[in-house]
């Protein structure tokens, strides 16, 4: 396999300035040449492996900002974002990486712009899709995707929020030890809150799966919840009563740019406090490292649902004790993608579908199998993925259920500790699928699975031959 370079010149020379630095000063602690510092600082050197690690012990600092992996995210994010026809032509994928390495402030509010600006065509066309090809140019508004807004945050965050793991941690230790996590969570509420939590049968409740009735300090849960549904809501209404302050100090600090996006966040915060609490750090981490990341053990040791243990598994981030990387997505059976979790800093799609080669769309036709399959993105970085369809809530027939599947992956050099990459070899370039973000960013050449033709590139429209690819291009 071949590495990926990372050219970080802005970076370094930032770095440098920063600490009040010359370049002789700051190379005799690199241990290399003045000179060769300057070509790093121009771009016409590559950051080698050892020299990132140099860098990150002397000067304190996060691997992930040295190896690029933000600005990978953001130049992908932005390649789809030229790729809406309203720019008529997309610049090349090098002049997108230069302004993205040389000024991402720039590229950041560039992107934010034009959050704004699919917000405002969604608004003001209502009959067609923020991502249609068919909506038409509208004037800019200053307001973005609450529920995109509150999915980038997290994501900055590398999905772990400090405060509420340890304060979920510190609760389950003073719970005690008990099989029964979710008679001490109702214990808990009727004691410290006077909260009784009641199950209601779907007909009494036929529109929640929770339900808090202030007044008469009363917690209802749907029938329809399964034993961890029911622990994870009873949790999420403990993280409501019980923190609510370091909730709201959190959203505070988010400073997001809507209510709707303080109240998705608040709930998000809830939400992920349920899920620490269920699963608490030290314990789970250790477990899924002597695992090695085994989903149905996890679920099954701790009392949780397939997903619920996949969440969990994205945000193991803390400092003294880390977990793999992963990301994870979860998508309907139409294509929808309903969560982006992600560690690793895997460039999700931020508009329309995924990549048709990626093989979450078979778990489909496959329920409860375990599809594990490497991929490669066109920079040339490599995933394991695992795909699988997952249980949702249901419902009374027949509106009973909705049709989920998930895909967990990590970089292929995390591939050795995760069981699922067990007997693969990931060496033969034949195992591993080419795959891409979206179509309409993907210069993949001869896809038989490509959807739209690539936005970089002209079509090649020839009358006296058919290619196996829906669009042939220059």
């Amino acid at each position: 396999m071949t590495e990926r370079k990372v050219f970080a010149g802005q970076r370094v020379r930032h770095l440098r300035m920063s600490r009040g630095l010359s370049q002789v000063a700051m190379a005799k602690d690199l241990g290399i040449s003045a000179s060769y510092l300057n070509l790093v600082e121009r771009n016409q050197r590559p950051l080698t492996t050892q020299l990132v690690l140099k860098l990150a012990s002397i000067y304190d600092l996060d691997l992930k900002e040295l190896r690029g992996d933000r600005e990978a995210k953001r130049a992908a994010e932005l390649a789809e974002i030229f790729a809406d026809p309203v720019f008529r032509k997309m610049p090349p994928s090098a002049v997108i990486t230069d302004i993205v390495n040389g000024y991402p402030d720039i590229a950041a509010a560039f992107a934010s712009l034009y959050d704004a600006y699919r917000k405002a065509r969604a608004h003001k066309q209502p009959g067609l899709d923020a991502d249609s090809a068919d909506a038409q140019p509208l004037p800019l508004q200053d307001e973005r995707f609450p529920v995109e807004e509150v999915r980038d945050y997290f994501h900055a965050q590398h999905n772990y929020i400090p405060s509420l793991d340890l304060a979920a941690e510190t609760l389950h230790t003073s719970l005690g030890t008990t099989d029964d996590l979710f008679h001490a969570l109702r214990t808990y509420l009727l004691d410290l809150h006077q909260v009784r939590v009641t199950i209601l049968p779907i007909h009494a409740m036929p529109d929640h799966q929770r339900r808090f009735d202030r007044h008469n300090r009363r917690l209802f849960l749907s029938e329809m919840l399964s034993v961890s549904g029911r622990v994870f809501q009873t949790a999420v209404q403990v993280a409501l009563l019980s923190y609510g302050g370091e909730l709201d100090w959190l959203v505070a600090e988010a400073k997001l740019s809507s209510e709707d996006a303080n109240r998705l966040f608040r709930i998000g915060l809830a939400n992920y406090f349920a899920g620490a609490l269920m699963m608490p750090y030290k314990k789970f981490v250790e477990a899924a490292i002597s695992l090695r990341y085994d989903l149905d053990v996890l679920a099954g040791r701790f009392g949780t649902s397939i997903e619920q243990a996949a969440h969990r598994v994205t945000t193991l981030q803390r400092s003294e004790r880390r977990g793999v990387p992963f990301f994870l997505l979860r998508l309907d059976n139409a294509g929808n993608v309903s969560k982006r979790f992600s560690a690793a800093g895997f460039p999700f799609a931020r508009f329309g579908g995924t990549c048709p080669r990626w093989r979450v769309h078979d778990a489909f036709a496959n329920p409860g199998e375990t599809i594990v399959q490497p991929v490669e993105l066109p920079d040339g970085t490599r995933y394991l993925t695992i795909s699988r369809t997952v249980d949702s809530i249901r419902g009374r027939h027949p509106l009973n259920t909705r049709k989920l599947a998930i895909s967990l992956g990590c970089e292929i050099s995390h591939a050795k500790q995760v069981v699922y990459g067990d007997g693969l070899d990931l060496s033969d370039a034949e195992a591993v699928t080419p795959t891409g973000i979206t179509c309409r960013v993907c210069e993949r050449a001869n896809c038989t699975a490509r959807a739209f033709p690539p936005m970089t590139r002209p079509l090649k429209i020839d009358v006296s031959a058919k290619g196996f690819s829906a669009f042939e291009f220059g």
